[in-house]
């Protein structure tokens, strides 16, 4: 029954170059019968005729509704269809049979036409499906079976052994003709089915990306707003107290901006498999603590309760625990929004799985309104929100969650959610990590402007103008003599004519890059060449990093540029050799 329905989808090609061939066959009728006319067997031309007719009046019916677009056919229907091919094919293949046998009128070669037109007429409305191909052609090629055995048996139509030769390969010259034939059909068939696939696809990434320029773009008006205006009360020369307030409503927008960013950047990257982990040894019972401090402030500002699991010191895995902070962050920041009153909870579980591995889960759990069952589908997809009352209440990219399953993922885990309306939600992540090796840990202590020597003679290279400027604004409490340049040949140049402490090099300029700047420098034997090159750069990949170093650099700060962390990489730069020793 289903081979039944799978050719009633094919056969309204087939109904349709069967409907064109109606008038080739009314042709072919007319000409067989001036054959039998000429044969002197006229007493059987209204037979024949009256034979075609009717045979070609069932096919037309059995075909009708296959030629309509809006049909359903059934298994009856295509019986029906099938029936009609084979009617029409066995009454054309016995009548050339009969031709081919009268005596001494030379009506051979024409019966021989008649068998290799139905054949052909067949290939064209079979090539789609072999089963309507064999059932249209059974019957010619039973005639030429039949047309060698007639011979033997003392037809005098004619040659045994040249019609059964001749017969052979004819058959075998159809049966490969149409084998190609359907073969590029078939082929032909899945390149458009591949193309219109892409089509869709294309459309969809297109739909997609419309989308999340829309999100990127509304999303992004929050926190770029707030800087505008807190910028402009600090232009104003607002009152001490209002400007302590801005310059902290100015540095959470940033890092709100900073977050969507890198969470698109993020999306990006795993979307074109580019995303990769980093592998150290890192102390899991640490990096809960340090989350929980970190969140604590904001939980009690909203008037909730924060309990996290407390393990014991010393809990040493070995994986990324950059991205597995980003994930729990993420989790963190969704429990907080969402939940109005009452308690956000994170557990954590490490329990030994084989030779040095530890199976890790860390559940996220909130108290909020939950999730409802149609907005679980949408939850990790990218730029959607579980409704648009979500949407249009919290804001957000809907990239926090998708990015954070993908970074489980990653990792050989999961990220998977537990909801009910009105029950909360808990998030777990669950991923398999080897077991670390203790390092010992500093206390870092970030660097100030004070902490650093003065009068440093510092050359800031960025092809952009507002980098420098950011540059020279952040640089301005240390008192230093800096320089600027806005691509690498003119850095070169300055390097080549003045002596500087330090060198701050962005990495991607046009022109020659901050990686080839730096080689160049290193190569140039000048009175800079052995000077520290502090390179930045939006790409921390572990390979860009490295390239970074390949090329000669000393050290490398990610952007955007946080003014302590710069501060600390002049001090490593700068300090004796002594102190960076002992550090």
């Amino acid at each position: 029954m289903d081979r039944l329905t799978s050719l009633g989808a094919l056969l309204s090609a087939t109904a349709h170059e069967r409907r064109r061939q109606v008038p080739v066959r009314i042709l072919l009728a007319l000409l067989v019968a001036w054959a039998l006319y000429s044969a002197g067997q006229g007493a059987w031309i209204g037979a024949w005729l009256a034979a075609v007719a009717v045979v070609q009046g069932f096919e037309i019916v059995a075909m009708f509704r296959f030629r309509r677009a809006d049909a359903r056919p059934g298994a009856v229907d295509v019986v029906l269809a099938l029936t009609s091919t084979m009617a029409m094919a066995a009454l054309f293949a016995g009548t050339s049979v009969a031709i081919w046998a009268i005596d001494g009128r030379g009506l051979e070669g024409f019966a021989m036409l008649i068998i290799a037109g139905g054949l052909l007429t067949n290939v064209a409305s079979g090539i789609e499906a072999r089963s309507i191909f064999f059932v249209g052609a059974a019957p010619y090629l039973v005639a030429l079976v039949a047309m060698p055995l007639m011979a033997m048996a003392g037809s005098t139509s004619g040659d045994p052994v040249l019609t059964s030769l001749g017969s052979i390969l004819f058959i075998g010259a159809i049966v490969n003709v149409y084998g190609r034939v359907h073969a590029a059909r078939v082929a032909e068939l899945g390149a458009l089915t591949e193309a219109e696939m892409r089509v869709e696809q294309a459309q969809g990434a297109m739909a997609d990306r419309a989308a999340m320029a829309a999100i990127i773009s509304h999303e992004l008006r929050t926190p770029v707003s707030a800087i505008l205006a807190g910028a402009q009360v600090i232009r104003d020369d607002a009152a001490p107290a209002q400007r302590q307030e801005t310059a902290e409503l100015i540095v959470d927008a940033s890092a709100l901006m900073t977050r969507m960013l890198n969470d698109l950047l993020d999306h990006s990257k795993m979307e074109a498999g580019a995303m990769s982990l980093e592998g150290r040894d890192f102390d899991l019972s640490r990096m809960i603590g340090d989350t929980e401090r970190f969140w604590r402030a904001q939980v009690a500002e909203k008037g909730l309760v924060l309990k996290a699991t407390v393990l014991e010191p010393g809990q040493w895995l070995r994986g990324d625990p950059y991205r597995l902070r980003q994930i729990l962050n993420n989790l963190m920041s969704n429990a907080i929004k969402f939940t109005a009153q009452g308690e956000v909870s994170v557990e954590v579980a490490v329990t030994p799985v084989g030779a040095g591995e530890r199976a890790v889960t860390i559940t996220v759990r909130d108290e909020g309104g939950g999730i409802a069952p149609e907005a679980m589908d949408r939850l990790f997809t990218p730029f959607a929100q579980g409704s648009s009352e979500v949407a249009r209440t919290y804001g957000g990219t809907g990239l926090g969650l998708k990015v954070s399953r993908d970074l489980a993922r990653l990792m050989g885990g999961d990220l998977t959610v537990d909801s009910a309306p009105g029950q909360g939600a808990a998030f777990t992540l669950s991923v398999r990590l080897a077991a670390g090796t203790p390092v010992t840990e500093g206390e870092a202590t970030a660097t100030t402007a004070l902490d650093l020597r003065p009068s440093l003679r510092i050359l800031a290279v960025d092809d952009h103008e507002i980098n420098r400027r950011t540059l020279a604004l952040v640089l301005q409490p240390l008192g230093v003599d800096l320089s600027t340049a806005s691509d690498g040949m003119l850095a070169l140049d300055l390097l080549a004519r003045q002596a500087f402490d330090v060198v701050l090099m962005d990495v991607n300029m046009p022109g020659i890059d901050g990686n080839e700047t730096t080689r160049r420098l290193r190569a140039s034997g000048g009175p800079n060449a052995d000077i520290p090159v502090i390179g930045f750069s939006a790409g921390t990949e572990a390979a860009q990093i490295a390239a970074c170093r390949a090329a000669g650099m000393t050290d490398w700060l990610a952007k955007p540029l946080e003014p302590h962390r710069l501060y600390d990489a002049l001090h490593r730069a700068t300090a004796p050799e002594t102190e960076q020793a002992a550090a």
